[in-house]
């Protein structure tokens, strides 16, 4: 986990063997991967954030082409993809172009050319992210089979919630460096006493009178939305609500919730995971 800029999708590529490293080495199955990539190359299934596919071909021409480029036999590529397209509920559009395809649709099919050879080691970088409701419950639920057969899995997001559920330990980049890791759980429980507030605002405001607050670690903007890490003491929620008021907000929504992994970060980096800049 970490912002744009913070290492990630650079991580993986470097652990696909796609780049690489300057110095260090690391080892995929026993095999050393910058001795013998093509090896590592075979037993990884890789998805990018933003994947690109050959859009004048069908979706089943593109998967297929991944598979056979793995060195799947003709019989057990189509029996892999088969089950794939169906899972992912892409088999009645199988046939159609690709460039018609919509960005989730075209992450499925990512999903499902990573997949297809059954790798030892998956990849993925943004996985989740423009799949609708139903398609994200069989992209975790897959995953959790994956995991329970033994498949080593690397997850670069910053979807909390998704992290939270699906990940045992969590790692965290600031600007090209590792600076904490651990279980959910570990890292969560690392902020007792804290709390999180987010206010939902109809105009975006200035946000110095919230700063001042006694009892307010940090205020972090979320687009219109205000997002307040304070102590837990009794009259904060409404001291901030006071705050936001006074500065000109005008609250729509109000919710306080229990720290989560963004609010770890938060205490430890001073930046938001999903900063965009």
């Amino acid at each position: 986990m970490g912002p744009n800029g913070s290492g990630k999708s650079t991580l993986l590529r470097v652990l696909s063997t796609a780049l690489r490293p300057d110095s260090g080495a690391f080892r995929v199955g026993g095999t050393d991967s910058l001795k013998s990539p093509r090896v590592v190359r075979a037993q990884t299934g890789l998805m990018v954030d933003r994947p690109t596919h050959y859009g004048d071909l069908s979706g089943w021409a593109n998967a297929y082409f991944f598979a056979r480029a793995y060195g799947m036999a003709e019989e057990k590529a189509e029996a892999s993809l088969t089950e794939l397209f169906d899972y992912f509920d892409l088999a009645e559009y199988r046939d159609d172009k690709v460039k018609t395809y919509s960005y989730g649709m075209g992450k499925k099919l990512a999903l499902i050319e990573a997949l297809a050879h059954g790798p030892r080691l998956l990849l993925l970088d943004e996985a989740s992210l423009g799949l609708d409701y139903t398609s994200q419950l069989a992209y975790q639920r897959k995953i959790r089979d994956l995991k329970e057969s033994g498949v080593a899995i690397l997850l670069g997001s910053n979807q909390v919630d998704e992290v939270e559920s699906l990940c045992d330990r969590v790692a965290f980049l600031h600007r090209g460096r590792l600076i904490q890791e651990g279980s959910p759980e570990e890292l969560i429980s690392s902020i007792k006493g804290v709390r999180r507030i987010e206010a939902a605002l109809r105009n975006p405001v200035g946000y110095g009178a919230v700063e001042e607050v006694p009892g307010v670690a940090r205020v972090v903007p979320e687009g219109r939305n205000l997002v307040v890490h304070c102590e837990d003491r009794p009259g904060i929620v409404a001291d901030v609500v006071a705050g936001v008021v006074n500065a000109g907000g005008d609250i729509t929504d109000l919710a306080v919730r229990r720290p989560n992994l963004e609010d770890v970060y938060v205490k430890l980096t001073g930046e938001a995971l999903l900063n965009e800049g």
